[in-house]
């Protein structure tokens, strides 16, 4: 399991931070003032440097991803998203307990649940990362059914 986690985590952080970061007009627009906003200059102009060139070095280290391109992104996400489909492989978590059959929140379920969550509901003027992931209605039925199941839209208010 702790194979997975780290391919699939590792992925869907390196997407997601990809799509904040990376992608111009979400950047400007979404991400810059929302990391900016709770610090004052200097640090609103020093940090932002930084953590980009963190995301942009932690993006390199997927190997086959240096200098990517949004487009070969865009398929690296289709593909992301396939995979975590077809490890669902019925309504549910990922995993479930053999003897009862009931199923069972691991690291991975969080993980996925987690980046998939951020990029669903953070409203970005470039979409197309969020709707390669939304064409995969298991994913989206993952999000309910761990939302449903924990009562997490009650924990948020």
């Amino acid at each position: 399991s702790s194979g997975i986690n780290a391919e699939y985590g590792g992925r869907l952080e390196a997407l997601e931070l990809y799509t904040s970061w990376l992608i111009e007009d979400n950047y400007t627009r979404v991400t810059l003032p929302a990391y900016t906003s709770h610090t004052t200059w200097p640090l609103s102009s020093l940090l932002p440097f930084y953590k980009k060139r963190q995301v942009v070095r932690l993006v390199a280290s997927q190997g086959e991803w240096n200098d990517i391109s949004p487009e070969m992104m865009l398929i690296e996400t289709k593909a992301v998203a396939t995979a975590l489909s077809h490890r669902l492989s019925k309504p549910g978590t990922f995993f479930s307990d053999p003897a009862t059959n009931k199923d069972i929140i691991t690291e991975l379920d969080c993980l996925v649940y987690g980046h998939l969550n951020a990029i669903f509901m953070t409203k970005l003027p470039s979409y197309r990362m969020k709707r390669a992931l939304g064409l995969q209605p298991r994913l989206i039925e993952f999000c309910k059914y761990v939302e449903a199941k924990h009562d997490m839209r009650a924990q948020r208010s």
